[in-house]
């Protein structure tokens, strides 16, 4: 099973590479770090032995893999060393920016991820030696699995999550999965549903416990709402509409939703965020279609973006595109109506909470597998709203604009449901002690797999 596990890896990255090869000539990005994924190391300085790898795919799990790092580095020994792997760009970029400002949270080297390949695995866990291995939310890698196990290096899933999606399709290959799942020493899943998803799929019970959702222990960032309304030029009063984290198809109902709100009030902006960096030339074509006047965050620079020009005299245009990575925190503090995208769409959602913990009505489409607890929770508290469409999601956002009472309450339900819902870092760090412990320094080389088999 693992040969044909490993044929299909082989198979999409021949036919994925040279795809992001081409868009990354086209569109004057980095291209694929092919030194990395064959699991050497790559710019920068080589990682040292002897520590912890942390592995987070994109940019919601590098945040939490900031947050989870400044903690470890806490409680480790001075000087153990923290590795990070991403596998997207925009993940490596804010990863990067940590590492550039000297965060608490940032690590000491960063990769890409290797190809789930016994040889390129197994040549960056050579050469990294790890104390321990920590897997954010639910990235399964066989062989990284498998490998570990005959190095006796511990593999810990922390944040855990499966989708009724998710476990529906890995419950076609439970026997394979089964195999792969037993190597892991301990699994730190979201929610009970989770923990029972995982023990389903293969995982021994007695490795599962339920230590919470991390994001909820996401501190907000570190700025002022009037510091980032002053840098867009946005008068008080004047209503700012953040449509953040949006995904393909979801333009048009954010632009009615938007008409909606400029009929309510004429002095109101709109500040769109997508997802992915690839979408800033699309996103900016859909406002341009719409009529509507564009500013580009990377241009406002760190005054304030004027004044003149726009009905009631406020910033000079009516849509703000957020042409950069790691700044929508800051963009929510601003904000008077927040929707998240990624959720009128089938993609899952993302993160609700990062608005709900600044103390903001939090508006989301149906699609909300990735954040369904969060996104019940804050529905039953009166923090969160759905809507199906854009104009039952423009009709929303007037309703809070329009009744500042239920706009205040809302405010405050959603904060409060993120405050009660804390504590998941304290548990996972238990968790993580517990597996670190106990455990001697590495083997120099891997024991024999006979030997790691029968490890637990």
């Amino acid at each position: 099973m693992y040969g044909l596990y490993g044929a299909l890896i082989r198979l999409a990255w021949a036919v994925v590479l040279p795809y992001q090869s081409v868009i990354a000539a086209v569109s004057g990005r980095s291209r694929p770090r092919l030194r990395e994924r064959r699991g050497w190391p790559g710019e920068g300085p080589p990682p040292r032995r002897g520590g912890v790898w942390v592995h987070a795919v994109s940019v919601g799990e590098v945040r939490l893999a900031l947050l989870l790092l400044a903690r470890l580095r806490e409680r480790l020994a001075a000087g153990t060393p923290l590795h990070l792997t991403t596998s997207t760009p925009t993940g490596r970029e804010l990863a990067e920016q940590a590492r550039r400002s000297g965060e608490a949270g940032r690590p000491d080297t960063l990769s890409a991820i290797p190809f789930d390949l016994p040889g390129s695995m197994g040549r960056f866990l050579d050469h990294l030696r790890p104390r321990a291995v920590l897997i954010l939310e639910t990235e399964i890698w066989p062989n990284l699995l498998r490998l570990c196990a005959r190095r006796a290096v511990p593999v810990i899933l922390v944040n855990g999550r499966i989708s009724p999606g998710a476990h529906r399709r890995y419950r076609a290959v439970r026997p394979f999965l089964r195999r792969a799942l037993e190597q892991v020493r301990l699994f730190g899943m979201q929610s009970r549903a989770d923990a029972e998803r995982i023990v389903d799929l293969g995982a021994p019970p007695g490795r599962v416990r339920v230590t919470g959702n991390l994001k909820f222990d996401l501190p907000p960032p570190a700025v002022t709402p009037e510091a980032v309304r002053a840098r867009l030029g946005i008068a008080p009063g004047e209503p700012l509409f953040v449509a953040g984290s949006t995904a393909p198809g979801e333009e048009a109902p954010v632009l009615e939703a938007f008409r909606i709100v400029r009929e309510f009030d004429p002095r109101a902006r709109l500040a769109l965020v997508p997802r992915h960096p690839q979408r800033f030339a699309r996103a900016r074509e859909a406002l341009a279609s719409a009529g509507l006047r564009i500013a580009d965050w990377s241009r406002l620079g760190s005054a304030p973006a004027g004044s003149g020009g726009a009905p009631g005299g406020g910033a000079p245009y009516d849509a703000l595109l957020v042409d950069a990575v790691g700044v929508l925190p800051q963009i929510y503090a601003a904000a008077d109506v927040v929707f998240v995208g990624g959720s009128l769409v089938a993609r899952g959602g993302h993160n609700i909470l990062e608005p709900a913990s600044l103390g903001k009505p939090v508006l989301f489409g149906p699609h909300m597998a990735n954040f369904r607890e969060p996104a019940r929770a804050l529905a039953e508290a009166g923090g969160g709203f759905v809507a199906r469409d854009g104009v039952e999601l423009g009709r929303l956002a007037v309703r809070l604009l329009a009744d500042r009472p239920a706009w205040v309450v809302a405010a405050a339900m959603a904060r409060h449901v993120v405050e009660a819902n804390r504590g998941a870092m304290g548990r996972t760090l238990v968790a993580v002690e517990e597996v670190l412990s106990p455990l001697p320094e590495p083997p120099a080389r891997p024991p024999a797999p006979g030997l790691a088999a029968a490890r637990p």
